[in-house]
């Protein structure tokens, strides 16, 4: 289950909206009557909070990424010219 679905936001979600559901969710879910549940609301919560884990979040869990970073593997780094020799491959290109 992602941590979007855990606390009941959208993808898109504010700030806002990921700590006003996370409120609810807790209010819901006590730490003294449902400790497991708890554990993973505040878990889902502190990944949607921060922006980097955030990201991560939405990419899914880490085997889901794996596709995605085999696929950019394959790509060529581009060469990157300066001086003269710059314009020389932009003239060629067009």
């Amino acid at each position: 289950m992602s941590a979007n679905e855990v606390l009941g936001v959208a993808e898109n979600a504010s700030i806002e909206d990921i700590r006003a559901a996370y409120l609810r969710k807790v209010a819901e879910f006590p730490p003294d009557r449902s400790p497991e549940k708890f554990e993973s609301i505040r878990d889902a919560y502190d990944r949607l909070r921060d922006p980097r884990r955030r990201a991560k979040a939405m990419l899914g869990s880490a085997d889901s990424g794996l596709p995605l970073v085999e696929s950019l593997k394959d790509l060529k780094p581009r060469r990157i010219f300066t001086g003269p020799q710059a314009w020389r491959e932009v003239l060629k290109t067009k």
